[in-house]
């Protein structure tokens, strides 16, 4: 789904937070499931577009008092360097929301990674708030791939900032250092490839968090892969959101056990299509599909696996062979 046209003023929050999480074994008096994860802390660093660069503006910062997961897990305190008494600076997470998104206004988010935006959405939804964000928001890490040439990898933002040889003056793991790493990046990707192209990928991978994105669909047992295969058929013809017939844009083909095509709805943009066929205890096959708005790695999964189609067939690129003993005289 494409975000709105980014022109001369555009604007960019770059964020990253930091939860903690419920005490295995601990019994809690709510289901734990609806909170995963309790937000403690929120950095940003806002940033204008403008001209062809990414200029800086604003930053925010703020650390939230937890209400539900006091004390800190472990794993969450090993990485993030924070102590139980660190939670008790913290302000109520309906003021810090509030005034993060005052900060905000009209921006595109940005953050590393697709997990910050679902996490916000939840806890919002489990202390009874309206859990629309109402704003585009843009994972970089798969932009980065795109213009490193490291598609189909995933990196942290260490990685990345290591790529670019930026300063590290900061500890990674708190939501403020990595928002602040994460901008640094953001503006290094502007600065060494065209802005048409970095532009381009940003609109062709911003999502509206609050529409569903990723749709799946597993079929009836069938006796053999083919038939698996054409129970996926129709679930592949109608954009998931408003049912209207799906354009093709790369017509399905099938490498190894997977089927693989890019789809495109008028309104809502371009999908990503997989279907794998498996087999369950009874050896009974069935087909499991995924659709979703396609993203980077989408676009570059779905192209290498085309050319490795087209060279190769059906059957896809061969197992490489190992190298033969030489022969001792």
């Amino acid at each position: 789904m494409l975000s709105k046209k980014i022109t001369d003023g555009t604007e960019f929050v770059v964020f990253d937070m930091e939860w903690n999480q419920p005490m295995p074994g601990k019994e809690y008096p709510f289901d734990v499931s609806r909170l995963t994860g309790e937000i403690i802390e929120i950095g940003a660093f806002k940033y204008i577009y403008d001209n062809g660069e990414l200029i800086y503006k604003s930053s925010f910062s703020t650390d939230i008092a937890p209400v539900k997961y006091t004390k800190l897990h472990y794993h969450v305190k090993k990485v993030t360097h924070k102590k139980n008494a660190d939670l008790l600076n913290g302000i109520p997470f309906k003021e810090a929301y509030l005034a993060f998104r005052d900060f905000c206004g009209d921006a595109i988010l940005v953050g590393w990674g697709s997990s910050d935006p679902s996490m916000l959405k939840m806890n919002l939804e489990f202390f009874e708030m309206d859990p629309k964000l109402n704003m585009f928001f843009l994972d970089l890490q798969p932009i980065f791939s795109l213009f490193a040439g490291l598609q189909g990898t995933q990196r942290s933002v260490e990685a990345a900032v290591d790529f670019y040889n930026i300063d590290k003056n900061e500890f990674f793991h708190s939501a403020t250092a990595d928002a602040h790493y994460t901008g640094a990046v953001f503006e290094e990707i502007f600065k060494h490839n065209k802005p048409s192209a970095v532009i381009s990928a940003i609109s062709s991978s911003s999502i509206d968090p609050d529409v569903p994105s990723d749709f799946s669909f597993v079929g009836p047992e069938c006796l053999d892969g083919p038939s698996a295969f054409a129970t996926s058929k129709k679930f592949m013809t109608t954009c998931p959101l408003c049912g209207s017939g799906l354009n093709v844009k790369i017509p399905v083909f099938r490498i190894r056990k997977s089927q693989y095509a890019l789809l495109e709805c008028k309104e809502h943009g371009e999908l990503f299509s997989r279907t794998r066929v498996k087999k369950n205890r009874e050896g009974n096959y069935y087909a499991a599909s995924v659709l979703r708005f396609a993203t980077q790695n989408d676009y570059w999964l779905v192209a290498s696996k085309k050319e490795e189609f087209d060279k190769y067939g059906e059957k896809g690129k061969p197992a490489p062979q190992p190298e033969e003993e030489e022969n001792e005289t």
